[in-house]
């Protein structure tokens, strides 16, 4: 629950982070601040499913929608980039099986992305970081699909889980990169940042590469790229940029995400009620209601669109 304790800290209202939760429901005067806080961490920890719309239910509300609304809403996982070639993490012989055999003390092999073990081991992240680095791979259609949304103005923000800075290469301009990317690196001693050019070759070489700022006998002064690792917040980017467009948006499209992650997973469920949401996924998301689900893949669907 960072993202709380930083509301908190930052002396934010809950009446009003509750009342935008809820799309403006009536809340009792007589509760205080510290019941309002437990309720909106019970909130964001399992957020009541949002209502499906009656009038959205078919292909062709879907083909309307998208050539009807202007400000809508991409929200993007792995499932758009399967085709480009990257590596996937949960498969019999996806990054985690691998890791879990080169690197057998890793407890757990998403520990490779936790922030505390990174700083004792960072040699599983960047074993895995060759494998995905920038400049490797090329965007897929579904990635082209969010371009040409941008290209025709109906583009609000496509909110990306993703890090492998592919967006841009297919044109996307108004992203957020939720989880961060590769696209810099940042010292964790003095937080000088480079481009992710700089440490390219120690990461294909395999070398953790280290800051030239810094003394080289520092353990910690290590180029970290700039993705969020567990144990560390969201930017204040995405809080502040999703606040103002969850107003604006007219039409969710959630693409190739399983939306496990938090507060990523709970953004359909704090959009206001009446916006069309649509899943666009191999499979169906049993905790989640959409007014459509295309399930296959996302690059045949975009096609078809």
């Amino acid at each position: 629950m960072l993202w709380i304790e930083k509301r908190m800290g930052s002396g934010d209202n809950p009446r009003s982070i509750l009342q935008h939760l809820m799309d403006d429901a009536e809340i009792p005067d007589d509760l205080d601040d510290a019941t309002l806080w437990k309720f909106i961490a019970s909130l964001i920890a399992d957020p009541p499913k949002r209502k499906r719309l009656e009038k959205v239910s078919t292909f062709e509300d879907v083909i309307t929608l998208i050539d009807r609304s202007t400000k809508i809403i991409v929200l993007t996982g792995a499932g758009v980039s399967v085709s480009c070639g990257i590596p996937d993490f949960r498969s019999r012989n996806g990054i985690y099986a691998r890791l879990s055999v080169d690197y057998p003390d890793l407890p757990d092999p998403q520990a490779m992305f936790d922030i505390t073990y990174f700083k004792k081991n960072p040699k599983p992240f960047f074993k895995f970081a060759k494998e995905i680095y920038p400049g490797q791979f090329k965007p897929s259609l579904s990635h082209l699909f969010i371009g040409a949304l941008e290209r025709s103005g109906k583009l609000l923000r496509n909110y990306t889980q993703n890090i492998d800075t592919l967006e841009p290469s297919a044109g996307i301009t108004k992203i957020i990169q939720c989880h961060g990317s590769f696209s810099t690196a940042s010292c964790m001693v003095c937080k000088h940042k480079v481009n992710a050019e700089v440490i390219r070759q120690d990461v294909m070489d395999q070398v953790v590469p280290k800051c030239p700022n810094c003394s080289p006998e520092s353990d910690l002064s290590i180029l970290k790229p700039d993705i969020v690792f567990f144990g560390e917040s969201l930017s204040e980017e995405f809080h502040r940029q999703f606040e103002m467009d969850k107003e604006e948006c007219d039409l969710l499209i959630v693409m190739g995400s399983s939306l496990k992650v938090r507060p990523v997973a709970i953004i359909p469920n704090v959009l206001p009620s009446h916006v069309p949401q649509i899943l666009i996924n191999r499979e169906s998301l049993s905790h989640m209601n959409f007014d459509v689900e295309l399930l296959g893949d996302c690059d045949l669907i975009v096609q078809q669109l």
